[in-house]
Parts: C-alpha cells; sequence; structure tokens
C-alpha cells in the first residue's frame, strides 16, 4: 500500500519457530505483479518501516498519533494569528527536514497528510514557475539507464543455528558452532559474523585439494563428454575411481594456481592433443580400450536439449540474437525465438520439447545429464510442430532466395548448413531422388516448397544432426 499502516502477522501456529521477514521492491520480487510480468514495466516503488511490534492480542493496532497532532501541541493559541504562525513553524520545520533528510515521523504523518489532500501545492499546474525546471529534470532522469540488479549477502552478527534432531525443527537441540567439515579436520570458525568468508577461504585452501578436484572434473565432463571420475557429485567410496589420477591431480594444481579461472582452464582443455583426437577408433583401440577410459579416441556426444533447439533456430534462420532482458515464456509454443538460455524455467511449466531431450529437471542438482536415445524423440523431430516450423521456415528462406543454379547445390548448401560438411556422392544422389518422389511436377524442383520443407524435416531427423563426432 502506499498509504501508512500496520501489516497483522498471525504467528500462533508458528511458535517456537525463527522468523524471516523480508521486504523487497518491485524490481527485486520473486512473484512479479502480472502487469509488470506482461509489459516489461519497470514499475518505481518503495516501503519504509517505522516500528515492528510483538504482542498477545487480537485486535490491530491503532495508530498512537494523529497525523496532524504536532499543530496541536503545547498551549491553546490566543488568536489567529497565532494558530497560523503555528502552523507555518510547523509545516515550515517539516519541509526543512524532508529537504535536508532529517524528517521524523511525526514529520511525515504531517506532510503525507497534507499533500493526500492536496492542502500543499504538488501538481504542476499549481506550481507554474517551477514546469520547466521540472520537465528538464524529467528528461534527464529518462536518459539515466535502469539500474541492474544482483543478489547480494550481507554480513551482519550472525547466530550458531541449533542441530535439528531427525529434521524435527520443533525440537531444536543445542546449537551447533559454525566450522568447516569435521572429516577435514574444520575448527570452529572464529567470527561473530556469518561465516562465509571463513567457509570459502576453507574450501579453497592448499590443505583441502577436493574443491578444485570436482571443478577440474566437471570442466572435463563438459568438454569431453564423460568426467576423469565418472560420477561428478561423488568422490568418495560409493563413487568411481578416476581413469586418470594424476591427470586429474595436474589439472586441479593447475585450476588453483591460476586463480581458479574457468576461461583458462577451459582454453587449455581445447588446445590439447585430447580435444582434436578423432571419434573413429582404430581397431587396436576397439580391442583394448572399448569403453574408451584410457582416452584413445574422442567421444560421440549427443547436443544437449538448449543446443538441440538453439540449432534448429539457427539453421531455420529464425534465431533471435537480441541479448539479456527478462526470461520468455517457457510454455512449448516457442513464440519468441530466442536463445534456450533466456527461456523462463517453471517446475510448474516445463517445456515438453527441452524435457524429452533430458533436460534436467529442476527439483535438485545434476552434475551430469542423462543423454538417452528413446523412440519419443524419433517422434518429436517428425511431428513436434516446433521442428515443422522451422523446416517450414528454413525452406520457404531457401526457396525466397533462389541463389542455387541446380537441385544439386542447394543440396550441398543445407548440408553443409545442418551438418558443416560436404555431402558424399551417395548423399547427393538419394537426396535427389527423394525429391524428385516428392515433387510434384518435378520441372520446377527449386521452387518447389513443400518439397524442400519435407527434405528440410528429415536433415532434421538425421542422428548427425543432434550428435556431436
Amino acid at each position: 500500500k502506499d498509504e501508512p499502516g500496520w501489516l497483522k502477522l498471525d504467528t500462533k501456529y508458528r511458535k517456537g519457530s525463527w522468523a524471516y521477514l523480508e521486504f523487497a521492491t518491485t524490481a527485486d520480487q520473486t512473484r512479479r505483479d502480472k502487469a509488470v510480468q506482461e509489459n516489461g514495466a519497470q514499475e518505481s516503488s518503495w516501503f519504509g518501516v517505522s516500528e515492528i511490534l510483538c504482542h498477545d492480542g487480537d485486535a490491530p493496532l491503532s495508530d498512537r498519533e494523529s497525523a496532524t497532532s504536532s499543530l496541536i501541541k503545547g498551549d491553546a493559541p490566543h488568536s489567529a494569528k497565532e494558530l497560523a504562525l503555528r502552523y507555518e513553524e510547523a509545516i515550515g520545520g517539516a519541509l526543512a527536514a524532508w529537504r535536508s533528510g532529517s524528517l521524523d515521523e511525526s514529520q511525515r504523518r504531517l506532510l503525507d497528510f497534507l499533500t493526500r489532500r492536496e492542502l500543499l501545492p504538488v501538481s504542476l499546474a499549481r506550481l507554474g514557475a517551477v514546469q520547466p525546471l521540472v520537465e528538464k529534470y524529467r528528461a534527464l532522469e529518462a536518459e539515466i539507464p535502469a539500474a541492474r540488479h544482483a543478489p547480494g549477502v550481507l554480513e551482519s552478527v550472525a547466530l550458531d543455528a541449533a542441530l535439528l534432531p531427525r529434521g524435527d525443527h520443533l525440537k531444536p537441540g543445542e546449537p551447533v558452532p559454525r566450522a568447516f567439515l569435521g572429516v577435514f579436520g574444520g575448527s570452529t570458525f572464529p567470527t561473530k559474523q556469518s561465516g562465509r568468508l571463513e567457509l570459502a577461504l576453507a574450501m579453497t585452501a592448499p590443505q583441502n585439494p577436493l574443491t578444485a578436484r570436482v571443478m577440474a572434473n566437471r570442466v572435463w565432463l563438459h568438454i569431453f563428454g564423460r568426467g576423469l571420475v565418472a560420477t561428478p557429485d561423488n568422490f568418495g567410496r560409493m563413487g568411481e575411481q578416476p581413469t586418470h589420477p594424476e591427470l586429474l591431480d595436474f589439472l586441479a594444481a593447475r585450476f588453483a594456481a591460476e586463480n581458479w579461472s574457468l576461461k583458462k582452464m577451459i582454453r587449455f582443455l581445447v588446445t590439447s592433443r585430447a580435444f582434436i583426437l578423432s571419434s573413429d577408433a582404430s581397431p587396436e583401440a576397439r580391442e583394448c580400450d572399448a569403453s574408451n577410459d584410457l582416452l584413445s579416441h574422442a567421444r560421440i556426444q549427443r547436443l544437449e536439449a538448449e543446443a538441440i533447439r538453439d540449432s534448429l533456430l539457427a539453421v531455420s534462420g529464425r534465431m533471435n540474437f537480441e541479448m539479456s532482458g527478462p526470461g520468455l515464456p517457457n510454455n512449448g509454443t516457442d513464440e519468441k525465438q530466442h536463445r534456450s538460455v533466456y527461456l523462463t524455467i517453471r517446475r510448474t511449466a516445463l517445456n515438453p520439447f527441452l524435457e524429452v531431450f533430458d533436460a534436467p529437471k529442476p527439483f535438485t542438482t545434476a552434475g551430469r545429464r542423462d543423454a538417452t536415445n528413446v523412440p519419443a524423440q524419433s517422434l518429436t523431430l517428425l511431428n513436434d510442430r516446433f521442428v515443422i516450423e522451422s523446416a517450414r521456415a528454413w525452406a520457404d528462406r531457401l526457396v525466397a532466395e533462389n541463389a542455387d543454379a541446380t537441385p544439386e547445390a542447394r543440396i550441398r548448401r543445407m548440408f553443409a548448413t545442418a551438418f558443416a560438411r560436404e555431402p558424399a556422392e551417395r548423399e547427393i544422389s538419394a537426396s535427389k531422388r527423394y525429391l524428385e518422389i516428392v515433387a510434384v511436377p518435378a520441372e520446377s524442383l527449386l521452387k518447389n516448397a513443400p518439397a524442400w520443407r519435407d527434405f528440410a524435416q528429415s536433415l532434421f531427423n538425421a542422428k548427425e544432426f543432434i550428435f556431436l563426432r
């Protein structure tokens, strides 16, 4: 509300629990106003809290001081002139305090009372002399870009949380001092603040190589398709042993020595010999290293769900490369063809296309994604409206451009766009036979949009479109 008032929070059923209250402006709210969500408007908002009271009564509290109480303090005036002087002093003092930033609560109440009832001039119609200055101020204000927000942490005096035996928050145990994991010999943090800094220092300390190993292994996983430790979420007894422990230690030590720079680690790995290996295994490798644990050749990897969607948009020419901005609807309609990274992810309304290609469900963390090969994926590439529309857009654009002299030239261009390679002669022959069958009449093949739409979708359905070799 924009008017002062009490907000009542009934805490009877939460007796014995910790209370956490969060105050946020419109731009910081997780559940934003519907009009702001639909229109993208950045509404200015503010809040102020003057008192927080705890009491056992059920009746709402009433304001203990009226808005005009400052005008009637002291002895009663003896004349209208003395009354007017008192009004002048009270209102003038409140305005001066507002201007200097020293406004107290009684003065705020008074000014709020007067401005809401237009007893003080606050509109340009009544303040014509300042109208040019206000308009100039508004014009300059409009040129200031909207501030970007990021969540942060404010350090303050912290308390040790109580142990909750068996997770029962209604029966808290003794407080547990803030410390690092005891299995690593962690001692209590000597701080009266939250302990976040001490925790970060303990996690990245040279005496604790686990953090660097986990990060190095995850970077290797995303680049090569499988980590040196195949269980990225479990480096313990129940997880798998590293295939190359010395290499993992080398990468972890290098990662920490280079100030934990992910960019430097990625650059180092993608310029290595291992990254440029062919995925074609030699006969010796098939016999001695069938599971490729020894890195004798590159792994064939399936694209992630978001990359498949982005590839369809890019190849079809529908991709909107505009960056940043609010999240976009993730309801399967794909009305706005931005990159998948800009889709809004809601647990109650997941994108069906991304789901079928193993996009992780946002219920928990996933150190390694599934990469399944199920019939639903082939059916999606055959029947999903998003795929069909992508094929239609690609084919219609090629027909409209009319830049190919022969069907063979267009086939070569489409193979290069979809697979980043030239087609083999047998692939050209098979493609031409297919097009001649579906194109009626065959004489106007280059202008036959339906035939090229079917051919475009057949390329989308090739395994090579969603796999990296």
